[in-house]
């Protein structure tokens, strides 16, 4: 995809899912990918609880203009979801004509598995976000994570989805660079390969 960056000075992303996922990390290595290319950038977590299950919401604003963390709704270039029902919860910020990089597998809330509450269909959902916006991409990150080694890659296998878009201002070997040296040596091979997993998913797709 060519970049839509050019004629605007801040990039809005927005990354929702539950606590466990490694959303919070994923925003941390977006960021840390940004500084190391000279961009200015703003991270911050919106609302939710970062332990496992809880529903959490981070911000990454990158550009000259960026000058906080918040993301007005509407005005999201890229909504990324770990997880079907918690993009639903944040499709309000997406923007119009903006893009949502979507992982399809589902993970029950508490409420949902002690049967005090009812999960949406698929097309429930799908039906929802289209009333947002019509560029949807939604793949198995966890099948793709699980295909690089770990299910715990799952948040790299997002990182290398956002880089195919073409929409954040941020080299593909940046990102990955960044990956390669946060990480303890003995992951380095899964999480290229789960960056690279996600890359072409995206790159298919368009």
């Amino acid at each position: 995809m060519t970049s839509n960056t050019r004629n605007t000075t801040v990039i809005n992303i927005a990354i929702t899912g539950v606590g466990g996922q490694g959303v919070l990390t994923l925003a941390e290595i977006l960021a840390k990918s940004a500084l190391e290319d000279s961009h200015n950038v703003r991270v911050g977590e919106i609302h939710g609880m970062a332990q496992r299950g809880g529903h959490v919401v981070c911000t990454v604003r990158i550009g000259e203009n960026a000058k906080g963390p918040i993301i007005d709704p509407g005005t999201a270039h890229l909504v990324v979801g770990f997880e079907p029902v918690e993009t639903l919860r944040e499709i309000h910020l997406i923007s119009k004509g903006g893009l949502v990089i979507m992982n399809s597998h589902v993970q029950y809330p508490v409420v949902v598995s002690m049967g005090k509450a009812e999960y949406p269909s698929k097309e429930e959902i799908h039906d929802a976000l289209t009333m947002h916006t019509a560029k949807i991409i939604e793949f198995n990150a966890i099948e793709l994570a699980n295909n690089a080694g770990n299910s715990l890659s799952m948040n790299i296998v997002m990182l290398g989805a956002i880089l195919a878009s073409g929409i954040v201002p941020i080299k593909k070997e940046t990102a990955l660079h960044v990956v390669q040296t946060t990480f303890p040596s003995k992951f380095v091979d899964v999480n290229t390969k789960a960056f690279e997993l996600g890359y072409q998913a995206i790159s298919d797709s368009l």
